[in-house]
């Protein structure tokens, strides 16, 4: 080890960086955020240290004014220029556990003075000398300081290099280092490691690229010459560069991806895909130095495959002379820009320990003439204990002011005396500005004036020493000294709290000369961060108490930049205590002018407060990125909706595409209203509209479709009018079919009275694919031939429902006459599967086994691919003859025969079954096979299942969905269903609750599923385990085995999710 040298290599290499980044003013940006930020939720517990850090947070809510921070500014530098080692004794001043902050603020001002490079010099000579092994300790000075300069430095420089290949391996489900090195004495598992080592190889040549080498920064090279300058032995630069680069620059960024930005919000990072990164980290780290202190050490020395590659690595850096190229280069392709932001309370943290150790510090100078010009610096700073505890008022004062404060949630970012011109000639007050209000007191301590920035409208200065605030309700008028730190605090409070918020509705500046407006950095805000601020305000504003839920969940749930939902749902569903309709009306007023969100969805949740229903219609009609409106199910006041209608018809900028009112009861007055605005309002982009039970009568049928035709609704795709009456009114709709409609294409009419005679479509130029008819009933003969014609028309249907129809069996036949019809148009344009039948759904109709012999004579099942047949008396030769039809058929994909059985153990269920079983494995287009049994015990398979289970195993099956619930099939089924699921690779999810299974029956499936990979999904067998507990006898001992059996199947199942 040498002596640092002024005239080494790495030492005029710093010089040079430093010559080359301007000097001329610091590029420290102060930014302002309060300490109320931090989100503490109900129930937190805080540690010791926390709670420490947030009673010194609330002695560090004042702001500085650009005069004080410059000032700081340049002590600090004149301490890095003139006695380097003052900085190293920093951490002598403070505690251990205010290290890491003392880290971040040294970074952050030696940026701004552009001697970072000279600090991380010093202190990686410093440490080393101390002791060598201090390089390698993670909570060393230098470490500390290296860490903090490279995530604020190298972020974008890393993203470059590293994000693509760490989303591929987060993404790849199939790997799993840590099982690999865990079970690395299982002979199956020992070929393993060849992940382990391909991903160490691909992420070796990554970092030996040229472009990577390109693109790193030149401070990382210079200060990777630091660490060569420490080694100089090594030519290679293996111990010194390579302890850098890996271990401090890429080590970190694969074990915390999250510092450097290289996951984003939308993907989620699992302890998997965590630890595979940490595994793959230390290995590489183990590979390129001597730094070896690893849980897995062992296996990594021991393994032959491993040691192999541990050579292979060693021979990529050395062949491309990766640590040497680093050392001889002396620019970067590519220039990366970054933000080096001071908060506040780096520059409280930093003035506190200037004034507590000024003596110690002047001691520490060599030089008489820089100590004489350090105190000439701090005889500019005020005293920051008299500055903190407001020494400058009195006693009661300070009472007085703080208790205001308090009671309202404030924190005090300004303070100081003005002279306001009164009706009596100029009277001396004190000004406090907090986050949300602008208060003045008089000198006795009682209030004067408090006005909100919600109501700040303008501030007028004609000089440097006087402003007047304007306020809606009254004015300030302030003579002081501190006139443009005053207006710049104001700014900054305004500024975090309504980013937002349009420039035509913020407070206006007259400052004369505008030169006195002091540049600011905008917030640190994401787009949700910024609307926590709006709400935090806003709760100021009405005077309603914030809740931390309500601001963790705008924070958390919606960071994702691609999901652009507003669901209140979030808000409501995963807290204890739901948020009142006062609490809420905070929440909708920062929507207003909050342009992120482009969906808005309210379901299920009663609104009744007449100040938040206006404000959802004061938010509608302001913000125009909202392009998907759900108001479903609500309890709303019917005067609300007339008025909601004429808001959103008379905001022409609100473009909707999606509008659901379902479930809303509306009177004559808010249809009237809902339909002129389907003619008159901004409808030409609307493709979806919902108005499912909304309280349309047989009169309100005519003017609602007139509102259709009238209206510009030319891409409207969707619609759904089911649960209102229709009755004899069905022409109008079929006449606006025919005509204004056609390019609807799903059109839901269900339990709606239809008369079927009423809706005849005159031609087959229609577009509708998607056709729900349920809950209408079609019994007679004359209804059934109706409905046949009606469906003849529509050549591109693809969707059918007719549910709880009561159609006769017999008349299926007819009914599904279009099929063979559409299916001879479509066959001389297409030959694929792209012009099958989409979805037949006749469930719930007491249809016979009559339905499957028409089907049959008719060839349905080869132009069907979903068929849901449930809770019809089929009976069980039914279903043998269904699925002997369907033997071999490559066409149906989900097949729906719930509460189908009908019958008793005996040779007619035992050709059932094995048609059944027969149908499965010959089939390779069935998904989805949905079997539950009926409510009788004739509609139970009961063990008669066994045979069917036990087919399951056949390896050619690509079932992916299985619901066997309902037929108690007890222990026997479920120890047949565990043989079949060792060895069955395609169901993924699997239904089987309410058949009676026992201990015995739950520890055969925990042991299938022990060996199956595939099985994701199965929900918990409720009411199994209730009748169990409940019914069964069942001993404290049985219990317990019970629940350590669902405990490992819901491992089981977890890790199959990771996969």
């Amino acid at each position: 080890m040498i002596e640092l040298s002024t005239t080494s290599p790495a030492y005029n290499a710093m010089v040079s960086y430093e010559n080359q980044t301007s000097k001329a003013s610091s590029n420290t940006i102060i930014v302002y955020k309060p300490i109320s930020d931090h989100i503490v939720l109900d129930g937190m517990v805080l540690t010791d240290d926390e709670i420490l850090q947030r009673q010194r947070e609330k002695t560090e809510t004042l702001m500085y004014s650009t005069k004080d921070a410059v000032t700081i500014d340049s002590i600090f530098k004149h301490i890095v220029n003139n006695q380097i080692n003052i900085i190293h004794g920093f951490y002598k001043f403070i505690e251990k556990d205010e290290y890491e902050s003392m880290s971040k603020l040294i970074i952050t001002f030696s940026i701004g003075c552009n001697n970072a490079l000279r600090i991380l010099r010093y202190f990686i000579y410093s440490d080393i000398k101390e002791d060598v092994n201090n390089i390698n300790r993670n909570y060393s000075f230098s470490s500390l300081l290296i860490s903090n300069y490279l995530e604020k430095t190298c972020q974008q420089y890393i993203k470059d290099i590293l994000r693509q290949f760490i989303l591929q391996l987060v993404q790849d489900k199939a790997i799993n280092f840590k099982y690999d090195l865990e079970n690395s004495e299982n002979s199956v598992i020992h070929n393993e490691f060849s992940n382990l080592i391909t991903w160490t190889n691909k992420l070796s040549e990554i970092i030996c690229s040229q472009d990577s080498l390109d693109k790193m920064p030149m401070s990382i090279k210079v200060i990777a010459m630091f660490f060569h300058e420490i080694w100089p032995q090594d030519d290679q630069g293996g111990q010194g560069v390579s302890n850098f680069l890996i271990n401090k620059l890429f080590v970190p960024a694969l074990i915390s991806p999250q510092l450097y930005d290289l996951i984003p919000p939308q993907i989620h990072l699992n302890s998997r895909s965590s630890s595979n990164l940490s595994i793959l980290a230390r290995f590489l780290s183990t590979c390129i130095t001597t730094y070896s202190s690893d849980e897995y050490q062992e296996v990594f020395d021991s393994n032959q495959s491993l040691i192999q590659c541990k050579q292979t690595i060693k021979q990529t850096f050395k062949e491309s002379q990766y640590f040497k190229s680093v050392l001889s280069a002396r620019f970067s392709t590519q220039s990366y820009q970054y933000s080096n932001e001071a908060p506040m309370s780096q520059l409280h943290f930093l003035h506190r320990i200037l004034c507590n150790e000024k003596s110690t510090i002047r001691q520490m100078y060599q030089s008489i003439d820089a100590a004489s010009e350090f105190e000439k610096l701090m005889d500019l700073l005020p005293d920051y204990n008299y500055r903190v505890s407001y020494q400058f008022l009195t006693p009661s004062e300070i009472k007085s002011v703080k208790s205001y404060m308090e009671s309202k949630n404030e924190e005090i970012t300004y303070i100081g005396y003005i002279q306001k011109n009164g009706k009596k000639g100029f009277v001396k007050r004190i000004l406090v500005v907090g986050i949300y209000r602008i208060v003045t007191f008089k000198m006795n301590g009682k209030l004067g004036r408090d006005g909100h920035i919600m109501d700040l409208q303008e501030i007028i200065s004609p000089n440097n020493q006087q402003y007047e605030l304007v306020f809606k309700g009254h004015r300030v008028h302030a003579t002081t000294e501190d006139c443009d730190h005053t207006i710049t605090c104001i700014r900054r409070i305004y500024e975090y709290c309504l980013y937002n918020w349009p420039y035509s509705l913020k407070m206006k500046l007259k400052i004369q000369p505008s030169s006195r407006l002091e540049a600011m950095s905008p917030p640190d805000h994401t787009p949700t961060s910024a609307m926590v601020g709006a709400y935090k305000c806003l709760c100021s504003y009405y005077t309603i108490p914030i809740k931390q839920t309500i601001a963790w969940y705008i924070e958390h749930a919606f960071n994702d930049p691609k999901y652009k939902v507003f669901n209140l749902k979030v808000f409501t569903k995963h807290t204890r205590e739901l948020p009142t309709n006062q609490e809420l009306i905070p929440l909708i007023h920062s929507l207003r002018y909050d342009w992120f969100f482009e969906e808005f969805i309210i379901k299920e949740y009663k609104l009744d407060n007449k100040e938040l229903l206006n404000e959802i219609g004061s938010m509608l009609s302001s913000n125009s990125t909202i392009n998907k409106l759900i108001l479903s199910n609500l309890s709303l006041p019917k005067e609300f909706m007339m008025t909601l209608f004429d808001t959103i018809q008379s905001q022409k900028s609100l473009k909707l595409t999606f509008l659901d009112i379902s479930n809303n009861q509306l009177d004559d007055k808010s249809l009237n209203s809902f339909f002129s605005y389907l003619q008159y309002g901004n409808t030409n982009s609307l493709t979806t509209l919902d108005c499912q039970s909304i309280g349309m009568k047989e009169s309100h049928i005519k003017p609602f479709v007139d509102s259709l035709r009238r209206g510009n609704l030319s891409n409207l795709t969707s619609l759904n009018i089911s649960n209102n009456k229709i009755n004899d009114q069905a022409q109008e709709i079929s006449r606006w079919l025919t005509n204004e409609g056609k390019s609807l294409k799903h059109l839901d009419l269900s339990e709606t009275l239809l008369k079927i005679k009423n809706f005849q479509l005159s031609d087959q130029f229609s577009s509708l694919e998607s056709l729900n008819l349920n809950r209408n009933l079609f019994r007679s003969k004359e209804d059934t031939q109706l409905l046949s014609i009606c469906l003849s028309n529509l050549p591109k249907l693809l969707n059918l429902s007719l549910n709880k129809t009561m159609i006769p069996s017999d008349s299926i036949k007819e009914i599904l006459l279009f099929l063979t019809t559409n299916d001879n148009n479509n066959n001389s344009n297409n030959s694929n599967n792209s012009s099958l039948f989409s979805n037949l759904s006749i469930s719930e109709n007491s249809i016979q086994r009559p339905l499957i012999t028409g089907m049959i004579s008719m060839n349905a099942f080869n132009l069907i691919k979903d068929i849901d047949f449930s809770d019809n008396d089929l009976t069980d030769g039914g279903i043998k003859e269904l699925c002997r039809s369907l033997y071999g058929n490559q066409i149906v994909t989900s097949l729906n025969i719930s509460g189908c059985f009908r019958g008793s153990p005996g040779a007619q269920r035992s050709k059932a079954i094995s048609a059944l079983s027969s149908f499965i494995n010959s089939s390779s287009s069935l998904e989805t096979l949905l079997m539950r049994g009926g409510q009788k015990s004739n509609q139970q398979l009961q063990r008669c299942i066994v045979p069917l289970l036990l087919s399951l195993g056949n390896l050619n099956t690509r079932l992916k969905k299985l619901d066997v619930s309902n037929h108690q099939f007890s222990n026997f089924g479920a120890n047949a269903l565990g043989k079949a699921i060792i060895l069955n690779k395609s169901i993924s999810t699997l239904i089987l609750d309410n058949n009676s299974i026992g201990t015995i029956g739950y520890a055969n499936l925990k042991n299938a599923l022990k060996q199956n990979y595939t099985i994701k999904e199965l929900p918990i067998p409720l009411f199994d385990i209730t009748e169990t507990l409940k019914y069964g006898g069942t001993t404290i001992i049985e219990q317990k085995k019970l629940r350590s059996l669902l405990f490992k199947i819901e491992l089981y199942l977890s890790r199959n999710q990771s996969l």
